[in-house]
């Protein structure tokens, strides 16, 4: 059997939190210990309120000081794009964010990257940040829903804007559902994947690790994580085709996600982890291990791509997932840090 040919890892820079502090950065001998990782995505915080709409000057700072260090490994790499307040339904900033983020913060990655002929090789493409999208999607006219016109009109630049000279990839990697909104969750992100051209690659979390966390726990009836989730994101990976649950409360049956799916776009899979791993093993490991098990088929099938999240430096390097990383893109070991 032949190993998948893409396994990504998350790093993180610049500031994770709005009093200013930062993520550690990764230095070469961190990344070299990752040598069966072939690509990182250099992400940024999902908190809004931390850059807010710019301006982006430090940001862009800390995210190329980190490119830096990438690209001496001689390994592709993405990039993040700064979360956008998708709170709730009401969305408003549709072409307000689009130019924002175009202009300041797209092109001015662009321009560092094309000044520099490696990290123009390696440059594989931008990463979207928010992990879900708001509100109701019509599935024949998935972009009247106001941010997924975002995620529309962003991929028009990102992949196929031709004056820009970009015409790189864009990727994501979303959470599926859990509490009571889980099958919107899963509906919106089900036709995004199935049924636009919006993202080359979606990732999906099954969020089945967190389960023991103090905001998730297990499904009770109306919150927690679903624990068939995993299977079905494994499944939709393994079809590539996106699927939800048949029907609200019928966690034993699958439907396809806008009933069939016409999109080019690749459903791949995101094994996760964190710190608690190794601080909270007895508690964590089950899930782990589990996760690790059911997709450890897909990762040595060949044909289906993955990302690892294991938090940030301190997850990766100081709590040693580094080796949790290691053993899953070996062989799809479960190995403990």
């Amino acid at each position: 059997m032949a190993i998948s040919q893409t396994r990504l890892t998350f790093l993180f820079a610049g500031k994770y939190n709005t009093n200013g502090d930062k993520y550690t950065q990764f230095s070469k001998g961190d990344l070299d210990n990752l040598s069966h990782v072939t690509g990182f995505v250099v992400g940024v915080t999902g908190d809004y309120n931390v850059y807010k709409t710019g301006p982006f000057t430090d940001l862009i700072s800390d995210v190329m000081e980190q490119v830096e260090i990438v690209a001496q490994t001689g390994k592709p790499f993405y990039i993040g794009i700064p979360a956008v307040n998708f709170d709730s339904t009401t969305y408003t900033r549709r072409s307000a964010d689009y130019t924002n983020i175009k202009s300041n913060y797209i092109q001015q990655i662009r321009s560092q990257i094309s000044a520099n002929s490696t990290y123009k090789n390696l440059f594989k493409g931008f990463y979207w940040t928010n992990e879900r999208v708001f509100g109701t999607t019509n599935v024949s006219s998935p972009t009247s829903n106001a941010q997924i016109g975002l995620l529309n009109d962003l991929a028009y630049t990102i992949r196929n804007d031709t004056p820009l000279g970009i015409r790189k990839e864009f990727i994501w990697s979303p959470y599926l559902g859990f509490n009571s909104t889980y099958y919107e969750i899963n509906t919106n992100i089900g036709i995004i994947a199935n049924r636009t051209n919006i993202f080359n690659t979606v990732f999906l979390q099954s969020n089945y690790y967190f389960t023991p966390a103090p905001d998730k726990g297990a499904w009770n009836g109306s919150s927690g994580i679903i624990p068939q989730t995993l299977d079905m994101a494994v499944k939709s990976a393994t079809d590539n085709k996106l699927y939800n649950f048949a029907a609200k409360g019928n966690f034993n049956s699958y439907s396809v996600v806008g009933g069939t799916k016409t999109s080019n776009t690749k459903i791949a899979l995101n094994m996760e982890a964190e710190d608690t791993l190794k601080e909270k093993q007895s508690t964590y490991s089950p899930y782990y291990k589990t996760a690790c098990a059911k997709m450890k088929g897909p990762l040595l099938n060949g044909s289906c791509p993955f990302i690892f999240y294991a938090g940030s430096y301190n997850g990766i390097v100081k709590s040693n997932l580094c080796a949790s990383i290691e053993g899953f893109y070996t062989d799809g070991s479960c190995v403990l840090p």
